[in-house]
This record gives structure tokens, C-alpha cells and sequence, in this order.
């Protein structure tokens, strides 16, 4: 009989020690950081060829995207200047020849219900 194999008994497997309540957060950390650090030696990190290969991909990539958000854009802002829906020369406001002053001191009434109120320089008109 001493070739037989002594069973597992079940007592023999719950005499594991119980654990009581959370862990604390010390331990949930250390056990984060051990449980990161076993990952990153799993990972098939590339040798310097396949590393050099691929950021020269991407490197790649990002100025071959660059140069054809440019040309559209170039290409968009000519047509737009071109057919005049988009200028760049300054529009000027047109002031009313004739203000009326106003107990403010600092605003005037134009002849079409428009009010320009002017202070250091910076002129808004409200209309309405």
C-alpha cells in the first residue's frame, strides 16, 4: 500500500488562510505596480531596425498629410479670394455723417436706429 498515492481531502485545501476585509491600499498598490511590471517583461519589444523602420513610417505619414492639408488649403483660400467670399482688405464701417449726442457722453444715435458706443478706441455698434 505504499505505492498508493495519498487523496486530497477537502479539509486539506481550505486550510488556506482566510482573508479578512479589503487589502490595504499599500498592498493594492505594490500589487498594481508587480502586476505592471510582469506585463512589460511579456511584451515582444522590437529590435532597433523594426524601431527605426516604423518611426520612419510614421514620420513619414505625418509630413505626406501636412503637405495635403496645405495644398487644400491653399487651394480653398485662393478660390474663395478669388470669387470674393473671402477678402482680406479691411471693410470699413460706415459712420453716421450727422451723430446725435446722448446723455452718456460716450455713445451716439445714428439716423437708421443704430447706436455706436466708443470707449478707448474700440467702437461697437448695436442695430435694432
Amino acid at each position: 500500500m505504499a505505492g498508493k498515492k495519498k487523496m486530497k481531502t477537502r479539509d486539506s485545501r481550505s486550510k488556506r488562510p482566510v482573508k479578512k476585509g479589503k487589502a490595504t491600499s499599500g498592498s493594492r498598490i505594490r500589487k498594481w505596480f508587480t502586476n505592471i511590471i510582469t506585463e512589460l517583461k511579456r511584451v515582444m519589444w522590437p529590435d532597433r531596425k523594426k524601431l527605426r523602420q516604423s518611426t520612419m513610417t510614421v514620420l513619414l505619414i505625418i509630413a505626406i498629410s501636412v503637405v495635403i492639408i496645405l495644398v487644400f488649403d491653399t487651394l480653398i483660400t485662393f478660390i474663395m479670394r478669388t470669387t470674393g467670399i473671402y477678402s482680406t482688405k479691411d471693410q470699413q464701417e460706415e459712420i453716421p455723417s450727422e451723430p446725435a449726442l446722448t446723455e452718456s457722453g460716450n455713445s451716439w444715435q445714428g439716423g437708421t436706429g443704430q447706436v455706436l458706443l466708443v470707449s478707448q478706441g474700440v467702437r461697437v455698434s448695436f442695430e435694432g
